[in-house]
């Protein structure tokens, strides 16, 4: 897997035909339904959403809004259900199971709700697992790893154990593995947070470093609106209709 590759290389990107660049991410009138059974779950109602390139965006609602759904549409982990989505704008129905895997692996970072870290391994072997699974060599995998754990302020803790770190150390890892693929785009789902639990500081901090410093463009997900603090968008989700989009200049966001 090479992941210095260019979208342009896999994809007739007709994004380049214009001299004005599409947004990262658009979709359009975007709905997402679930079979249940013998019924079905409309998740999300004809959401129009852009997302610019080196945005920080808030995605808040609370349970059942549609947040978790929205997430996996933008990281091509699951297609609308009507409506479409573009990704540099390429329609994500004209890529073939292959390209979106690709374009997974390329450009997106996935930090899920539960950090699922492997208590038995190292965190440089948690944070370097992504890469391992796709054959690189034990070097890259390596060097990369502690990359990615020095970007979150781990670099010394590479040699411990999940089990003699605390939960901020454990959220800090969780983004590193999403990092360790140096990707453009870094998509949290903190969906599973309870209405009452504010994003930790320390986490809200290092997404915006990583927005700010880096121009990863962050899209994050959670019930608490404490997200906005650091973000300089906030899209509130309800009923799986966007109810407000707020947008703020980069210094009102937290310091």
């Amino acid at each position: 897997m090479n992941l210095d590759l260019d979208i342009s290389d896999i994809l007739p990107s007709t994004a380049t035909r214009h001299h004005t660049r599409p947004p990262l991410m658009r979709l359009t009138c975007a709905g997402k339904r679930y079979d249940q059974g013998s019924g079905s779950r409309d998740a999300l109602h004809s959401v129009d959403l852009d997302i610019q390139r080196g945005e920080f965006a808030a995605i808040v609602g609370p349970s059942g809004s549609g947040k978790s759904a929205l997430i996996k549409m933008l990281g091509l982990l699951e297609a609308p259900t009507s409506g479409g989505y573009r990704f540099q704008g390429v329609p994500e129905q004209s890529l073939s199971a292959d390209q979106r895997l690709w374009l997974r692996r390329r450009f997106f970072g996935f930090v899920p709700q539960e950090f699922n870290l492997l208590r038995s391994t190292s965190l440089l072997g948690n944070v370097a697992l992504p890469l391992m699974y796709r054959g690189l060599s034990a070097e890259r995998c390596q060097t990369a790893a502690m990359r990615a754990l020095c970007l979150v302020g781990l670099g010394d803790c590479g040699h411990k154990m999940p089990d003699e770190l605390g939960s901020i150390a454990h959220g800090k890892a969780g983004i590193a593995r999403a990092l360790v693929s140096n990707p453009s785009v870094l998509l949290v789902d903190q969906a599973s947070r309870t209405s009452d639990q504010p994003l930790c500081a320390d986490i809200g901090t290092l997404l915006r470093t990583l927005n700010t410093e880096h121009l990863i463009t962050v899209v994050l997900v959670t019930r608490n609106d404490s997200a906005s603090a650091w973000a300089q968008r906030t899209v509130s989700l309800n009923g799986g209709a966007v109810e407000r989009d707020i947008r703020r200049s980069a210094a009102s966001a937290l310091h």
